[in-house]
């Protein structure tokens, strides 16, 4: 479920023209930094071109850095996407639940409605597992 989510949320960037504004440098395949990105949103598209290999090398550790970044710049989306590669160990990135649960916590306060579902289905997860069932 939660990957499909993401998939969709992925979808609607490309199909809604925003990858198409990423950095010649990450299309390339050539090396950049998340200083390469000059707005939350294309911090964001650089992180799911990352994660998703479109036009690059997929790179799990290169689109959570740009994630974080869009995230931290107030982009709730990226804060979502950050989380499902945390939580699924995308890329090659380290599975860390705790970071996964913050991304989402952190993607409904900046009022990303898919964060806040799925940070509450992790939630409504974590007590299931907690209380044994």
């Amino acid at each position: 479920m939660k990957k499909l989510l993401f998939a969709s949320a992925v979808s609607l960037l490309l199909i809604g023209g925003c990858a198409q504004n990423a950095s010649p440098a990450a299309a390339s395949g050539k090396r950049t930094s998340s200083a390469g990105c000059s707005s939350a949103k294309s911090c964001e598209e650089l992180g799911v071109r990352y994660i998703t290999g479109d036009g690059v090398r997929t790179d799990g550790h290169r689109a959570i850095r740009y994630l974080e970044k869009a995230c931290s710049m107030g982009r709730g989306s990226a804060c979502n996407g950050a989380a499902f590669i945390y939580a699924d160990a995308e890329g090659g990135v380290k599975q860390d639940y705790r970071k996964a649960l913050d991304y989402w916590s952190r993607a409904c306060r900046l009022g990303d409605q898919t964060g806040c579902a799925n940070y509450q289905l992790a939630q409504d997860k974590l007590k299931a597992l907690r209380a044994g069932k």
